[in-house]
């Protein structure tokens, strides 16, 4: 392949080479092979904008510098008239021997600047020391001289009562001397980064630097060979590599040979090579036993943001804001169904509770499937609203897991592929029940419907569309309860 000159590196393209040389020839030469841009990665990419922006607040008053529709040269030279102009500059540009950096935040200090790098995670990460690095090694040899370099996270244990906080939203850690350790690694890099790119596509084995730090860009490239279905990589829980299994040629979970795995591992080749499913009577029956009536199958559905919204939110709180319930209140008897779907653009935690208090009998099995998640938000709700802590408690106290029995594997189909996720057990065992042809199929697609329709204040027929599609996603899980819970019945006896 004949190559055009080699275009410089950015902040982001040194830490796509330091996850992996290939990831960064790739983004290089063959942008095309990139994978479809999701509407995941476009809220996270939004949220970091948003959390960007607020932090901007915490050294008010500077001047931006703009990139769109702006040449790299246009925001050096802008980023240089505001160095000699400004105190606080939002976005610096910067470049030197071929690399380029935006700063998110630089204040003018005594004898120099302070560098400000922004993310929206909650805690430190170890590509974030990378990230500040290559940063500070571009700025310095572009002639400022800076002080302190620090990393601005996210403070989770910061609950909104009022007007945000910025100073309470955001911890700042100074990882100066991290910075200055690391420059000759840096400068070591950035060499041997760019003489790789002047060669041949890096061979380069998949391993767990596709997804670490992030998911990279060409993982549908670079796992073609992986089969789509009953991968060695469906492998679940720990004790076998399956990246060794791989390496060896071992492409499909039914043949590991059996001596590579032990415990539940084996349990899952063994019933992937005869395609069989376990049953265990006894522990079935244990788990029926267990249940009583009015049987309630309960789900809930969350939202989660960086900036909480509302008071007494924090940030990443999960914010029930849906759920759906289905009751049977005998054995045999005609099951009910009750939902509750919050109007967009509010805090949606009293009426969602109090609209489940009312729907919910006292004396109620409430069935959920992973019951930690349903009760840590049933806590976070008695600590919001204390007068009602008791009546919740016993919510709590009622709780009964679905998923045990699949967990412990007293019913197991090779057709899960190890997972014991509703999504998986679901079509293992029910034929007439299925996601695939909901709008919205999983819980990360519910919370993205529910940012969206906050949006959607002013747009009634588009509102109703997703509304409707988010009440038919949550009423299918606890649909899904109700099937699987007849077909544990079925196979107990």
């Amino acid at each position: 392949m004949k190559k055009s000159a080699i275009p410089g590196l950015s902040k982001s393209r040194y830490l796509n080479g330091l996850q992996c040389p290939k990831y960064l020839w790739l983004a290089t030469w063959r942008k095309e092979l990139r994978n479809e841009f999701d509407e995941t990665t476009e809220e996270i990419l939004a949220q970091g904008h948003q959390v960007g922006d607020i932090a901007q607040e915490l050294f008010p008053g500077g001047v931006e510098i703009p990139y769109e529709e702006l040449s790299i040269d246009e925001q050096l030279q802008q980023t240089q008239n505001a160095l000699k102009q400004s105190k606080v500059i939002y976005e610096a540009s910067f470049e030197y021997n071929g690399v380029f950096v935006k700063a998110d935040i630089l204040r003018k200090v005594r004898g120099g600047w302070e560098l400000y790098e922004v993310k929206s995670s909650s805690k430190l990460k170890d590509t974030y020391y990378d990230d500040l690095a290559v940063q500070y090694h571009v700025i310095t040899n572009a002639g400022i001289k800076i002080i302190k370099a620090h990393l601005v996270h996210i403070n989770t244990s910061y609950q909104r009562k009022g007007k945000l906080d910025p100073h309470q939203l955001f911890t700042i850690v100074d990882l100066t001397a991290d910075a200055l350790k690391m420059q000759p690694a840096v400068k070591k890099q950035i060499a041997t980064m760019k003489k790789m790119l002047t060669g041949a596509e890096p061979i380069v084995q998949i391993g767990p630097h596709c997804e670490d730090p992030y998911e990279c860009a060409f993982s549908e490239y670079c796992w073609q060979d992986v089969p789509d279905e009953g991968s060695v990589f469906d492998l679940a829980g720990n004790g076998a590599d399956c990246f060794k299994l791989f390496h060896e040629g071992i492409t499909k979970l039914k043949d590991i040979p059996l001596d590579r795995v032990k415990g539940k591992q084996r349990q899952q080749v063994e019933a992937a090579k005869k395609k069989q499913t376990i049953v265990n009577k006894e522990g079935l029956q244990e788990f029926m036993d267990s249940l009583w009536y009015p049987l309630c199958y309960l789900d809930f559905e969350t939202f989660m943001e960086a900036v909480p919204s509302y008071d007494g939110q924090r940030p990443y709180q999960q914010m029930p804001f849906q759920f759906s319930l289905h009751i049977q209140k005998k054995p045999g008897g005609k099951i009910y169904h009750h939902e509750y779907l919050a109007p967009p653009a509010i805090d949606p935690r009293k009426e969602f509770l109090d609209e489940l208090l009312k729907v919910l009998p006292d004396d109620g099995c409430i069935m959920v499937y992973y019951k930690p998640f349903e009760q840590s938000r049933l806590k976070e709700l008695a600590e919001l609203y204390p007068r009602k802590k008791k009546q919740i408690q016993h919510l709590i106290d009622n709780m009964v897991d679905l998923l045990d029995p699949f967990k412990a594997r007293h019913l197991y189909s090779w057709k899960q592929q190890g997972s014991h996720s509703i999504k998986a057990v679901l079509p293992a065992f029910v034929k007439d029940l299925s996601y695939d042809d909901l709008e919205i199929g999983n819980g990360s697609a519910a919370m993205q419907a529910y940012h969206t329709m906050c949006t959607l204040v002013d747009s009634p027929k588009k509102l109703a569309t997703l509304r409707k599609q988010l009440l038919a996603y949550c009423k299918q899980d606890t649909l899904a309860m109700v099937k699987l819970l007849m077909t544990i019945k079925t196979k107990s006896k």
